[in-house]
């Protein structure tokens, strides 16, 4: 198709037959397996283990007898069958990461000795990867670009009407499919995946998005959950805007610290020898580089521009790079090479971002659909003026902007409750894609224990010694709280 249309691409489909899933009792399973590298497109080719097969579901739960769609599925079965437990189902978050690799990544991991006792199960979502991930990305016909002699507010107008167009457009290629996006319709798919596994109950690790699933699915399915482990964990009361408001606050509490810690090196450092001052000269800097970006190289690189947007990413970076954040700091204060370009996003930590391999439209969906009321443009711009005005370097929050601008379709609520099923709730002390509070807050709601990873790493529970209490929580129950060191 042209770029002037809607792009509408399936993926990569599985060939191995069909089953269709049933809410039942478990049953011998009658699925079957093919190895992935046979019939999956692209895959791992040192992986002779994992296991695919496809899982059909209804694409309305509310009805089963309705339009279906189908779901790829893997597995890496148990290596002592004699010690199996069940099946351990897992997701990587998102919404819209492909999670049939999954399996064979844990292996790479500190839980992969959970294998022995485990078959390891993963799946692409619906509208995902091989379960038939779609695109629409925006074209001319939306309308053009925001202009950037604009003000603001203008510009952000501009930038909210174009995505309302580019929403009504591709919710009109397929409006059942869709309205059928959402966080509950995943977790309900996990459990006619579970009927065609044969199992009367499954575990689930979830890092990510992939907690908000796991949430859902315990509050609706929690006799089907043995133990769930939920790392990085959404907000109990979901809104694009508390994703925003959260990022926003994680970064200015990392960077009041950052700010203390420049201060302790004014002599070095020259930015100012209390935290007010050191903010002060960075906003100073910020606002200059705005009105007036730069050109510098930093080492080893080619000449780049650098506006204060670089400065405000570089001000979210892990600790352990501050001192490189100082010298890029001071670099563009002082017309010199900045270590740093602003363009790192392996030392933000950030997770939840944009999927252009195929679940972008998924992603979107979802994370629209489930958050209910859409703000109108005015009360959008209140939304960023407030963020502005208690977060200046960190208005942007977690940056999906107008992403739901006049999102058309019916909410889809999680409804989220208190369950008996054994839950583990893991969050990490300084990361800001899903800041700890967020998991406090979760907590709250659900219940569960929670252990906090000394880290600002999102994601990364598998990759620590804490993946030591996690291992123990799936194979006796038992939870853990206080807190473990993390990744550096």
């Amino acid at each position: 198709m042209s770029n002037a249309l809607t792009r509408c691409a399936a993926v990569a489909v599985l060939v191995a037959p069909l089953v269709t899933a049933t809410p039942a009792v478990a049953a011998p399973s009658t699925l079957n397996w093919q190895p992935c590298r046979q019939v999956q497109e692209h895959w791992y080719p040192d992986d002779d283990r994992t296991e695919c097969t496809t899982v059909t579901v209804p694409l309305d739960h509310s009805r089963p007898h309705g339009r279906k769609i189908d779901l790829a599925v893997s597995r890496i079965r148990a290596t002592d069958p004699g010690k199996r437990r069940g099946v351990l189902l897992m997701n990587p978050g998102g919404p819209g990461n492909p999670g049939i690799g999954m399996p064979f990544s844990m292996l790479g991991t500190k839980l992969a000795e959970l294998n022995a006792d485990h078959d390891l199960i993963g799946f692409d979502p619906r509208a995902t990867g091989a379960s038939g991930g779609v695109e629409c990305e925006a074209t001319p016909a939306d309308g053009p670009e925001p202009d950037p002699k604009a003000s603001p507010e203008a510009r952000f107008r501009q930038d909210y009407e174009r995505n309302a167009r580019t929403n009504a457009r591709c919710t009109g290629y397929d409006r059942e499919l869709l309205t059928n996006l959402s966080t509950r319709a995943v977790a309900d798919d996990m459990d006619l995946i579970r009927a065609a596994l044969g199992e009367r109950k499954i575990s689930f690790f979830g890092i990510s998005w992939g907690t908000a699933l796991g949430a859902v699915y315990r509050s609706h399915h929690d006799r089907h959950v043995d133990r769930m482990l939920l790392d990085s964990v959404m907000p109990a009361d979901y809104a694009l805007e508390t994703m925003n408001l959260g990022a926003s606050a994680a970064k200015q509490a990392n960077y009041e610290v950052l700010a203390a810690w420049l201060a302790e090196r004014d002599a070095t450092a020259g930015l100012g020898g209390t935290a007010q001052a050191v903010t002060a000269s960075i906003s100073d800097l910020v606002a200059k580089l705005d009105a007036a970006p730069v050109t510098a190289t930093p080492p080893g690189g080619k000449p780049r521009e650098y506006s204060g947007r670089e400065v405000r990413t570089m001000l979210t970076y892990k600790r352990a790079v501050w001192p490189q954040v100082a010298e890029s700091v001071v670099a563009l204060r002082d017309g010199g090479a900045p270590p740093l370009t602003g363009d790192e996003p392996e030392l933000e930590g950030f997770g939840l971002t944009p999927v252009w391999y195929g679940g972008l439209l998924m992603q979107r969906a979802v994370m629209c659909n489930d958050q209910g009321k859409i703000p109108d443009v005015d009360e959008a711009w209140r939304q960023v003026r407030h963020r502005e005005e208690k977060y200046p370097f960190f208005r942007n929050g977690h940056g999906y902007g107008n992403w739901c601008a006049g999102w058309p379709l019916p909410a889809t609520p999680w409804e989220l409750k208190r369950a008996t099923s054994p839950l583990q709730l893991s969050g990490h002390r300084y990361e800001t894609t899903t800041p700890l509070f967020f998991a406090e807050q979760m907590r709250r709601k659900i219940g569960g224990a929670l252990l906090t990873v000394d880290d600002s790493t999102h994601g990364s529970l598998w990759f620590t010694g804490c993946a030591e209490k996690a291992v123990r929580f799936y194979r006796t129950g038992e939870t853990s709280s206080g807190s473990c060191p993390g990744v550096s």
